[in-house]
């Protein structure tokens, strides 16, 4: 069973790898979102070699052969604590700082080089799934503040982190404190920001309801909304003209074979091997109604250019499924509507690269395999041509 070490006190990432290939590759890590663990990529690894990808997969503590969390770390994502819920994530950020480190130590992997015609080749991207996006964020939004170590580790590989159909939704709530003042502020609901950017919601969709906050739910009633809501296709009729007052609030009614939700199209043993309830009761739905001000400071702070000396090959990149859910949709314009506020304003040195993927909801890397591993690879830069795999370990 491959386990990274993290520490001295027996702490372990699990995570699979497809293997090195000959020639310049481009090697994907990938963090994996809310309820579904890293083995929703699995299907990938057969396409990933012909086009120049090394997909390295990742399970979050809580999920399977990963060290689960203890209470007390637990504890500070509950409750509303801002302080507390921005030490949690820089966490869960620096261990994934730690299992790169021990990675590229272990393994060898293609460093960034610079192609004839003046572009980047090779090298490392950090992709967030879904949720997966807040546990790597932190890690260039602080990263003046990471240990040398990892920073040194780091410098030679780090081509990009990549925000991947990450899902901004915010649920409506009463109230939240910060640990250092004591001030408690309350939201109403068409006030509620969406999550894991931490952005306001705007348009017609800031009334609609989420189950996100409602406590009386059941964690099978829970579970059942948030898969259709995640694994169902929708056709935002405002999608072209970026209409914020445009999108889909529910999936496709009686939808065909091609646009079925995912979850239809797993097997009972795949939903039991990738579904894990269990890290939804104990994590995700606390990390799902903490406060925005988590979230939305680290999104700033990414583009800091305080922190642009640092892996200052480094790029941002945001993955934008057309047909996803509406929250995901909303937040990514909004994330490039920022970066383009800020770049008129000389605030940015990083480079933001946006691909939109059409025809495809949350989950193209189950429904659309191959086509999700050439799209990534000519995103992130790797040229197209004929690959040897060397040595797997699945």
């Amino acid at each position: 069973m491959p386990l990274a070490p993290l520490d001295d006190q027996e702490t372990y990432l699990y995570f699979e790898d497809t293997g090195a290939l000959l020639g310049i590759y481009t090697t994907l890590v990938i963090v994996h979102g809310s309820g579904y663990n890293s083995g929703i990529f699995k299907p990938m690894f057969v396409h990933a070699a012909a086009h120049g990808l090394r997909l390295v997969t990742v399970n979050r503590r809580e999920y399977p052969n990963s060290t689960p969390l203890p209470d007390h770390e637990l504890a500070m994502m509950r409750g509303g604590d801002i302080e507390a819920g921005k030490i949690f994530l820089r966490r869960r950020s620096l261990e994934v700082g730690q299992f790169l480190k021990w990675f590229l130590q272990k393994e060898t992997i293609s460093p960034i080089s610079t192609s004839a015609g003046g572009k980047d080749e090779g090298g490392l991207v950090l992709l967030g799934w879904s949720s997966g996006w807040v546990h790597i964020a932190p890690l260039l939004a602080y990263a003046d503040e990471l240990p040398d170590d990892i920073v040194n580790a780091l410098t030679p590989y780090l081509k990009g982190l990549c925000s991947y159909g990450a899902c901004y939704q915010s649920p409506p709530r009463s109230t939240i404190s910060d640990s250092r003042t004591g001030q408690r502020t309350r939201f109403h609901f068409e006030d509620a920001p969406d999550l894991l950017m931490g952005f306001p919601r705007t348009g017609s969709s800031k009334d609609w309801y989420t189950a996100i906050p409602d406590d009386s739910l059941t964690l099978p009633e829970y579970c059942a909304w948030f898969i259709n809501s995640v694994t169902s296709y929708y056709d935002h009729p405002g999608l072209q003209t970026r209409d914020f007052d445009g999108f889909a609030q529910t999936g496709i009614a009686n939808p065909p074979t091609d646009k079925r939700r995912t979850h239809d199209r797993m097997s009972l043993l795949d939903q039991e091997a990738i579904l894990c309830a269990s890290a939804i009761e104990r994590l995700e739905r606390h990390l799902h109604k903490a406060p925005p001000e988590i979230f939305l400071f680290a999104t700033e702070k990414i583009f800091d250019r305080a922190n642009a000396a640092i892996w200052p090959k480094c790029k941002m990149y945001a993955v934008l499924c057309e047909e996803t859910l509406w929250t995901c949709l909303l937040g990514g314009w909004q994330f490039e509507d920022m970066y383009q506020r800020k770049k008129e304003r000389g605030e940015v040195d990083r480079e933001l690269e946006v691909l939109a993927m059409p025809g495809c909801n949350h989950f193209p890397h189950w429904d659309k395999l191959e086509l999700t591993c050439k799209l990534l690879s000519e995103f992130f830069g790797q040229p197209q041509e004929a690959f040897d795999i060397g040595v797997a370990r699945l």
